[in-house]
């Protein structure tokens, strides 16, 4: 019997949330081949609509229906989503390893603890676990799911042809050498090493660089404090920049301005800005952990340790060497066509049998 309603849940649906943009456009093109399809959540947050409480699933869903399970965090409502009516397919973002939270976060290492353990429950139930990078399919085997894929993030490009922001342009596009980070302040993410990395930065390449941080700091207080702490520090207080939750405008605004994105990040399950970096015209060097370097795809100039040197000396390179510049940004681009919105639709369909 064909597929008739393929609705998709997420615990927490936010604004600018890669996990979020993935389910509405997931949405939209489930909707375009002619399935009902809505999103369903325990929380949405501020600025988040058309989105229906996840407690309807267990009277919405029939035999005939398909439930998108999105797994980035744990949480109870998954346990009774899977025995729910209709088929199960489990979406695995990943599920940050709770050593990094621990000392500076003791609720999150809990809570990452607990959905680490629960992802191992889920694989009784779930039948299909996909993973949205080959790193994670990898996790999902070794967490026992007994049938898995992989299919990346499915990307709306759209959102990203906007007129950047004139402030923000005009406050950073001065010359100087911006050093660019996105993504939430997190302890994984590493934000502290990009601090001690534009002390070097400054002290032997550029007194007047700057590192420009781009990302909610709400959720890890502890985190953003001793990153702030250790900014001051180092004499650094007016060269680091806490940006906060950000528009479109303006995120296209801190690409435009930056010299190279940098990311000493130790753990991503996708990495979704270094695809915005592609997209947006910005050479990218980056540490090689965990999904970085396969996310990459070899346009990036990647980094097997965090050697300040090497790494700033990268950073200028491409400040004083355009032909360098322009091959990566070259590179980068031709790494977006594997991640071309309508291939990877292709893929979601035939990995979901729609």
């Amino acid at each position: 019997m064909p597929t008739r309603a393929v609705h998709q849940f997420h615990p927490t649906l936010a604004p600018g949330d890669a996990v979020s943009n993935h389910v509405f456009a997931l949405r939209d093109r489930f909707r375009a081949w002619g399935h009902r399809s809505e999103a369903f959540a325990v929380e949405a947050k501020p600025g988040i609509t058309d989105v229906l409480p996840y407690r309807r699933l267990f009277r919405e869903l029939g035999p005939e229906d398909l439930l998108v399970l999105h797994f980035s965090i744990g949480n109870d409502a998954f346990s009774g989503l899977v025995r729910a009516p209709g088929r199960k397919v489990l979406v695995y973002h990943n599920v940050t390893p709770p050593e990094f939270f621990e000392g500076v976060n003791p609720h999150a290492a809990l809570h990452t603890r607990r959905g680490r353990l629960q992802l191992r429950t889920l694989a009784r139930d779930v039948p299909l676990a996909i993973g949205v990078s080959e790193y994670n399919r990898r996790e999902l085997e070794a967490a026992g799911f007994a049938r898995t894929a992989t299919v990346p993030i499915l990307v709306d490009w759209r959102k990203y042809d906007v007129t950047p922001d004139r402030d923000v342009a005009d406050r950073y596009g001065d010359g100087a050498t911006n050093l660019l980070f996105v993504g939430a302040i997190k302890p994984n993410k590493r934000q502290d090493e990009l601090v001690r990395l534009l002390a070097y930065v400054r002290r032997c390449v550029d007194p007047a660089a700057r590192l420009l941080l781009v990302g909610s700091y709400r959720d890890q207080p502890q985190y953003h404090g001793r990153v702030r702490a250790l900014a001051a520090s180092l004499g650094l207080d007016g060269s680091v920049v806490f940006t906060g939750p950000v528009s479109d405008a303006e995120l296209a605004a801190y690409y435009g301005v930056a010299t190279a994105f940098v990311s000493l990040s130790e753990h991503e399950g996708f990495a979704m800005p270094i695809l915005e970096a592609f997209r947006l015209g910005v050479p990218v060097v980056a540490l090689d952990r965990a999904a970085v370097g396969e996310t990459a795809g070899g346009a990036a100039l990647l980094f097997g340790d965090k050697d300040h040197a090497a790494i700033a000396e990268a950073v200028e390179l491409i400040r004083e060497r355009p032909q360098l510049r322009e091959r990566l940004v070259r590179a980068g681009k031709e790494r977006l066509e594997a991640f071309d919105a309508d291939r990877v639709a292709a893929r979601t369909k035939e990995v979901l049998e729609l």
